[in-house]
């Protein structure tokens, strides 16, 4: 009984060791300037940014379509920002972001400071409400809906969008 339980525990202990490698790139802070550098980094096409997190059951939830878009639409530029308090687990979102499709896409997280003054230099008008995303086309208009995404017109406004900025 002992040797069996020496031989279950070393099992235990090697486990992480043979894993599937997950990427463990942390994602960058948002901070209050965060969304400014990404306007400017991504002048002259359509950006989408996707607020969401992990404690959210309807982020979660459509996590893997928002990677169905990303492949569907390879030229957008699809931005995700995980907005989970401070103190949540950044370990988490590499391997969620990869399990649906993600792994790739630019990736961030709730930085420092205050949450509110890092809302509203999203928006004065969110109130931090999940899902959250900001459609910002190639003239910097900017907008925004709350809840699940409705792939389909999110498609037809990159469409739009991208002929807009050629």
């Amino acid at each position: 009984m002992r040797l069996a339980s020496i031989i279950v525990a070393s099992i235990i202990a090697v486990l992480p060791l043979t894993g599937p490698a997950v990427s463990e790139e942390s994602p960058r802070p948002f901070e209050a300037t965060t969304l400014n550098e990404m306007h400017d980094a991504h002048k002259g096409g359509p950006l989408i940014i996707h607020f969401w997190g992990l404690t959210c059951s309807n982020c979660m939830a459509e996590l893997s379509d928002w990677g169905a878009f990303s492949r569907a639409h390879p030229n957008a530029t699809v931005v995700l920002v995980n907005w989970d308090q401070r103190g949540a687990r950044h370990e988490q979102i590499g391997p969620a972001l990869q399990k649906a499709g993600l792994g790739s896409a630019p990736s961030y997280a709730l930085g420092k400071g205050f949450e509110e003054k890092l809302r509203f230099a999203v928006s004065p008008d969110w109130m931090g409400e999940l899902p959250y995303t900001r459609l910002i086309a190639a003239d910097g208009t900017a907008t925004a809906f709350s809840g699940a995404a409705d792939f389909a017109e999110l498609g037809t406004w990159l469409t739009k969008k991208s002929q807009a900025s050629r």
